[in-house]
């Protein structure tokens, strides 16, 4: 399938309700990160770690919330993105087998055969699985430290203790990751953070599966492109 390298046509990747959930969850996210080293290391004094600890209940809520809500008012979207992240096939063990090629990219400077995509890469797909298993366990994990702490047997508080710092250290060392290759993939940051839309060209480059088998020109080669 032939794909102009400047094709703009825009395509809606990440509606509106996507990206509010993504706002709130990265601004949640990065101060429980950040309080919860600190609570980890507890480097300050009593009042400044009494400080970061109310700042980590309420992000802790705040993200609750935000899962919650998401999950209630498009909880559509939630299967379908379950769907993506969990389907598995050959390709994806040939795009680890490459990183996606961005070491190559980055270190040599050279372009390698990368296999095609859909919605989302292989990589994306394996973070997406450990924000839902991860932030899960997170979510449920702190409700009980945070509120009934002293009715839950011991033995189960200190297990719900090391799957809260397993978890929260796992999604901290996938955070500057993220961050780096979702800047790198600047169209889709901006997709995410800004319009919700990518170019044709960039999605064609990146995830032909997903245009190929999903997309769905609309009228005129001017007007915006729509998933199925």
């Amino acid at each position: 399938m032939h794909h102009d390298q400047h094709d703009m046509r825009p395509i809606l990747k990440h509606p509106l309700n996507v990206r509010v959930f993504h706002y709130i969850l990265l601004m949640s996210f990065l101060p429980l990160a950040a309080t919860g080293l600190l609570l980890l290391f507890k480097p300050l004094i009593e009042e400044g770690m009494q400080l970061t600890y109310n700042i980590h209940i309420v992000a802790g809520v705040v993200m609750t919330l935000d899962a919650v809500a998401f999950t209630v008012m498009a909880f559509d979207r939630v299967v379908l993105f379950v769907a993506r992240v969990f389907s598995l096939s050959e390709r994806d063990l040939k795009w680890f087998m490459v990183l996606g090629g961005y070491p190559q990219k980055f270190l040599l400077g050279k372009k390698v055969p990368v296999p095609p995509m859909n919605k989302y890469n292989s990589g994306q797909k394996l973070f997406g699985a450990c924000v839902l298993i991860g932030g899960t366990a997170l979510i449920l994990s702190g409700l009980v430290l945070w509120l009934i702490p002293h009715a839950a047997p011991r033995d189960v508080v200190w297990l719900l203790g090391m799957v809260h710092l397993a978890s929260g250290l796992l999604l901290t060392a996938f955070l500057p990751v993220h961050l780096v290759l979702a800047v790198y993939r600047f169209d889709d940051f901006k997709a995410m953070m800004i319009h919700g839309n990518v170019p044709y060209h960039d999605a064609a480059e990146y995830t032909p599966l997903w245009v190929e088998q999903e997309i769905a020109p609309v009228a005129t080669s001017g007007e915006e492109l729509a998933q199925k």
